[in-house]
């Protein structure tokens, strides 16, 4: 039976904090991997990316036995424009933001709310969209599926 010893250097507010929140991504894991193997869990729709996310503090953790919210991608109509602001957001702010952070998104937010005449939905709507077409890595040349072999 594991018990909840902490080192002597240990401080709750430094290290305890850090570690609730990657503790509960990582239980989230850990339900979906029993699940996956078939010997008890939830299927919590939870893969790795979803359990660094949560663990890193980028996406929100649901409760223990809720499953992660499944992207609803409606119509490429719908998707195409925050998707493609967030991909061109990451080639205008990428070298100054590599990683989707607090301030950029208030600076993506502030861009898209001052532009509501023309991006008519809210951001709450299409932030996930946004954040999915900033994140997206471009492939390389070489590794495109129409490129010359050489």
């Amino acid at each position: 039976m594991t018990t909840h010893w902490h080192p002597s250097w240990w401080k709750e507010e430094v290290h305890g904090t850090a570690w609730a929140l990657v503790r509960e991504a990582l239980h989230r894991d850990w339900q979906q991997t029993k699940h996956d193997l078939g010997v008890g869990g939830h299927d919590l729709h939870q893969s790795v990316g979803d359990t660094l996310k949560q663990a890193g503090g980028a996406a929100q953790l649901p409760n223990l036995d809720d499953a992660n919210v499944p992207l609803s991608l409606g119509e490429w109509n719908d998707i195409e424009g925050p998707f493609g602001y967030g991909f061109a957001a990451r080639r205008e702010y990428g070298a100054r933001h590599p990683r989707w952070n607090p301030q950029l998104e208030a600076i993506l937010k502030s861009e898209w709310t001052a532009a509501q005449d023309q991006a008519t939905r809210d951001w709450k709507a299409i932030v996930e969209l946004v954040r999915r077409g900033y994140e997206l890595q471009e492939v390389p040349k070489a590794a495109a599926p129409d490129a010359p072999q050489a």
